[in-house]
């Protein structure tokens, strides 16, 4: 499991920017300001964590960015469940294992920035 979530931190940057192109791609498809947000705060962790991978800061960054996409699927997906019964149901049940999704990689961002040991100030 350790070497999973070595490799996991090692690509962690181009995850989280990753996941921004995504969540980005989603914000022009729905036309939803609320899921920019997460796009935008995904690609800023993903370039700190690639320009400064071990600083305190950077995990900080990431732990809360995950959160928030965390937070922003879940809500999605409570938001368009109530849909599944209506006329939109395929489109309502693509958006929920979309959103299930991003709730999953969010969470797995969570746990490799939760596991990391950032630098202390002063070492290198």
């Amino acid at each position: 499991m350790s070497r999973v979530i070595g490799a996991l931190k090692s690509y962690a940057a181009y995850l989280f920017i990753a996941v921004g192109v995504a969540w980005a791609a989603v914000g022009v498809l729905t036309g939803s300001a609320l899921v920019a947000w997460p796009s935008v705060a995904c690609i800023i962790g993903g370039a700190f964590l690639r320009i400064w991978p071990g600083r305190r800061l950077t995990w900080a960054w990431a732990l809360s960015t995950a959160s928030m996409g965390f937070i922003v699927s879940v809500y999605q997906v409570y938001a368009w469940a109530p849909m599944l019964g209506g006329e939109f149901s395929s489109l309502a049940a693509t958006a929920l294992v979309l959103f299930a999704v991003f709730a999953a990689v969010h969470a797995v961002l969570f746990y490799a920035g939760a596991s990391a040991k950032p630098i202390r100030p002063g070492t290198s």
